[in-house]
């Protein structure tokens, strides 16, 4: 087998097709029911970058044959000790050592790095967990991760809850740009996001700034996705109090994302999350008929966010593990074991 570093700056569409080849397969055993991304969509997330955080990516071909790929994030501006680990191998190729070989890869690059620690996101009782614990990757942190069918929504009940009065809020909607106006309040309001829970994940909070929004609405576009935004501005001070956010792709728009949701402390207990996220889905039953349902994530700790969730009608299909390891250990664990040994996978 071969592995290939893919690199942005030189990769073709055949490369975007082999990386969709590997998740179509994968998909199809793993999470059957999900509606698989584009090629385009995999191309883009190839082709650009952020300013603020490097991701490698390989390629596995047997007699030019895909047949597994990963990605490796690399944080540069917070959180600069850590990054993110992801791989897929297609269900036919899977314990033959191929997902070894490209941990291998990338903690040599983490190790070269000097980075402290390594997440990987697992479903529980998946094989990328049995993967996570054959290398001791421990669990840190536990979300249930919710579908809503908007097929399935009730209108009038969602309509009538985004219509609720919320004296001295009024709500603001936008997509792909912030009003000028709102940014610096609205990366203000971000920082409630620090909140959410962490567990026993090896994570400092986030710096949120307006040139930190506009970088981030700079790369969803340039990648092709529509970023929507909803937030519930407090009319005597004009800071915003709360927002949700969604993020749907141009070339396969059925799943959406939400990307974050969160009320300033100060604005708590008034209403403001199920406010700006039944506007959401209003809008988006009205707006984006293309869309089909709706995915998110949760902390299970987050029992407000749970609630509000399952209010509008979002079901949960899976518990999402953050799994995390030691550079260092994982290092030594992956020296002292040959190719083929116990634990490859």
């Amino acid at each position: 087998m071969e592995t290939i570093r893919l690199d942005p700056a030189t990769a073709t569409e055949t490369a975007a097709a082999a990386l969709h080849e590997v998740e179509v397969a994968a998909l199809a055993v793993d999470e059957p029911d999900r509606p698989p991304p584009a090629v385009a969509d995999l191309d883009r997330l190839l082709r650009v970058s952020r300013a603020d955080r490097r991701t490698l990516q390989w390629l596995v071909l047997d007699d030019d044959r895909p047949v597994a790929r990963s990605w490796l994030t690399l944080p540069d501006r917070d959180n600069r000790h850590t990054a993110f680990f992801a791989a897929t191998v297609s269900p036919a190729n899977r314990r033959r050592g191929v997902g070894t070989g490209l941990l291998r890869t990338a903690v040599d690059v983490l190790v070269a790095e000097g980075r402290r620690a390594v997440l990987v996101e697992a479903f529980a009782g998946s094989a990328g967990a049995a993967f996570c614990d054959a290398f001791g990757f421990e669990a840190a942190q536990a979300d249930r991760s919710s579908i809503l069918r908007l097929a399935l929504v009730d209108r009038t009940d969602v309509e009538s809850l985004a219509a609720a009065p919320h004296p001295g809020y009024r709500l603001v909607t936008w997509q792909e740009r912030c009003p000028d106006e709102l940014l610096d309040s609205y990366a203000r309001a971000k920082q409630a996001m620090n909140e959410a829970p962490t567990g026993s994940m090896d994570w400092e909070p986030l710096e949120y700034a307006g040139r930190h929004i506009r970088a981030d609405e700079d790369v969803l576009r340039r990648r092709g996705w529509q970023w929507r935004v909803v937030a519930a501005v407090h009319e005597p001070t004009g800071e915003v109090a709360g927002l949700t956010e969604v993020i749907v792709s141009r070339w396969s728009p059925a799943r959406a994302e939400t990307d974050d949701t969160a009320v300033v402390p100060a604005h708590r207990g008034t209403g403001l999350g199920l406010w700006v996220k039944a506007e959401m889905v209003s809008r988006l039953l009205v707006e984006r008929p293309d869309v089909v349902e709706v995915v998110t994530r949760n902390g299970l700790t987050n029992e407000h966010m749970w609630r509000i969730n399952e209010r509008l009608g979002f079901r949960t299909y899976a518990t999402c593990v953050e799994r995390q390891a030691r550079v260092a250990g994982l290092a030594a664990h992956l020296a002292a074991s040959a190719a083929g040994a116990p634990g490859s996978r």
